[in-house]
């Protein structure tokens, strides 16, 4: 399933003549999955991915209802239409929680890849309400993709995910249920998740902590990530699955 063509990376930031492989998008949603299983992100039926199919417009592959994180196959994912509605069930398996990671896909154009998971320390921290700080050069990574979302249970006053996303915000917090991340490829939204989680654990060790750092603005926008850096982080993880053989 997977494919061995690759791009060339010019980044700066990034070792020269580094190259990303094209491979086969549920390969990297359940790669993906796989990885966070190991972290410990799984919680029952909670948490939902999503890519747009790049075999069928205007259609998404989603992971199904009650197939772990820890052993879904790429073959596993549903494909759902733009109406949300699935079209091509793997197993007869269903689909949770898609509403939102839809609304993204259809408003953004460059959300070709959303993700939620219940991750421990973020859904922790996003009973605060309050956006992450640069307390460490980690958490500034995300800090300046933040956008702050109080609308997911229907409150009045404050910005949607929609309009979060369309200020060019790629790590939205919503209050009291984790952080959903988007992005041009899966990697990327992938990262973002990941790198979310690791802020939320900084700010939250060091919440009241006496001598408590926060990096200034110049720092946090160095280290603020870029679409192609957050993908090429995740990489690592893309190539455990492949050296374990999934398919």
């Amino acid at each position: 399933m997977t494919l061995t063509a690759a791009k060339p990376v010019t980044n700066p930031f990034l070792p020269a003549g580094h190259r990303i492989k094209d491979r086969d998008v549920r390969w990297e949603l359940a790669a993906a999955l796989r990885h966070f299983a190991r972290l410990g992100y799984e919680f029952g039926f909670n948490g939902h991915v999503s890519a747009r199919a790049p075999e069928a417009p205007g259609h998404y592959w989603v992971n199904p209802y009650g197939v772990s994180i820890g052993s879904v196959t790429p073959s596993d994912f549903v494909l759902v239409d733009d109406a949300g509605e699935v079209v091509e069930s793997r197993g007869n398996y269903a689909i949770n929680g898609f509403a939102g990671n839809l609304a993204l896909h259809r408003a953004i154009p460059e959300a070709a890849v959303a993700v939620h998971l219940h991750t421990p320390r973020g859904f922790i921290w996003s009973s605060l309400g309050r956006p992450l700080e640069a307390v460490n050069t980690d958490a500034a990574l995300v800090v300046g993709l933040q956008g702050l979302s109080t609308a997911i249970w229907g409150e009045e006053g404050g910005p949607t995910n929609v309009e979060l996303a369309r200020a060019g915000k790629r790590v939205i917090l919503q209050k009291g249920h984790g952080y959903v991340t988007w992005g041009s490829t899966v990697g990327e939204a992938a990262f973002y998740l990941w790198a979310a989680e690791r802020a939320a654990d900084a700010n939250l060790a060091l919440l009241g902590v006496e001598g408590r750092n926060v990096l200034p603005a110049e720092k946090v926008e160095r280290w603020t990530l870029a679409p192609e850096v957050a993908r090429i982080h995740f990489e690592p993880a893309f190539t455990l699955a492949e050296a374990e053989g999934l398919r």
